[in-house]
């Protein structure tokens, strides 16, 4: 188990709960299965697996969440099937055309009807607080799931004073100057993928993979005025991520030697749990403080 893509916030406050307190804060919004008309539910599980009850798992100052998400999946073109067949039915019975409102109605009707038979599409979604470094790490790409997952732990919680990293440098613009210069900071390579965007929105997108991006190609691109918008980076020779503006990393892979290193063949499900999750805590608390620094740090005023 490994954190691919990831949003990451900071704490204004310190985070410090005992796991008794965190099971009964987290309990009211334990996971529960769609019924009846729900579209949609999410809540907590436990990262241990289904037959433990623990809502959270602590290593030291690292809290580990795991969070169910189910979606009923009703696909448009099932219920505008089975709309036509109950609009044409009606209309031929009763000789005249439905209205607007009443076909709405009946879409409506048809959707109550499908829900039951609708398939049930299940996503989890891992959450890392280290209160160490006041650290909140989300397992996703999504800034609609990041957030929805925040505010689900703010509830538990009552309060939870997290927010997007901001910077003293804005990050394409960096990102931009490394291009330029044909490398990163210490610590920092340039990758074989780009994305290069106009600033006035007029002059398009340009998105290079597996590429020498130290070319003439890509310069002119620059001094036509377009700046890097996402950038492929290898972090001290250990990571490699894409990094974009908004400080999403994504496709976030270890090194062969960072994973011989880690290796492992317990065959305890809970003690190879724990080793994974040190992984992760182990080599986030060196990338992100390196990714701080690269932007200028942290901009504490805004």
């Amino acid at each position: 188990m490994w954190f691919k893509n990831v949003r990451i916030y900071t704490l204004d406050s310190t985070f410090k709960f005992s796991l008794d307190e965190l099971d009964k804060l987290l309990a009211p919004q334990r996971f529960v299965p769609c019924s009846g008309q729900d579209l949609v539910r999410f809540g907590w599980i436990s990262p241990l697996g289904t037959d433990d009850d623990t809502l959270c798992h602590k290593i030291g100052d690292d809290y580990f969440f795991r969070c169910k998400t189910e979606k009923r999946m009703l696909p448009a073109s099932v219920v505008n099937e089975e709309l036509k067949e109950k609009v044409e039915e009606i209309e031929l019975k009763q000789a005249r055309q439905l209205k607007k409102k009443e076909k709405q109605d009946l879409k409506e009707q048809v959707i109550t009807e499908l829900l039951p038979r609708a398939f049930r599409l299940h996503k989890e979604t891992w959450l890392w607080i280290s209160a160490k470094y006041g650290y909140v790490v989300v397992n996703t790409s999504s800034d609609k799931q990041a957030e929805d997952l925040i505010s689900l732990l703010r509830k538990s919680l009552g309060e939870l004073h997290a927010k997007p990293f901001t910077f003293k440098k804005t990050i394409n613009g960096c990102l931009t100057e490394w291009v330029a210069n044909g490398d990163g900071p210490v610590g920092i390579a340039i990758g074989d993928e780009v994305e290069l965007k106009s600033v006035d929105g007029a002059g398009g997108t340009i998105k290079a993979k597996k590429q020498d991006l130290n070319t003439d190609e890509i310069r002119n691109h620059l001094e036509a005025g377009k700046v890097v918008t996402s950038l492929a980076l290898i972090i001290n020779e250990d990571i490699s991520l894409v990094v974009d503006e908004n400080f999403a990393l994504k496709r976030i892979k270890l090194s062969d030697t960072v994973m011989d290193d880690y290796a492992t063949v317990n065959d305890d499900p809970v003690a190879k749990l724990d080793a994974d999750l040190a992984l992760i805590s182990g080599e986030f608390t060196k990338l992100i403080p390196t990714l701080i620094d690269s932007f200028g740090g942290e901009d504490l005023d805004a």
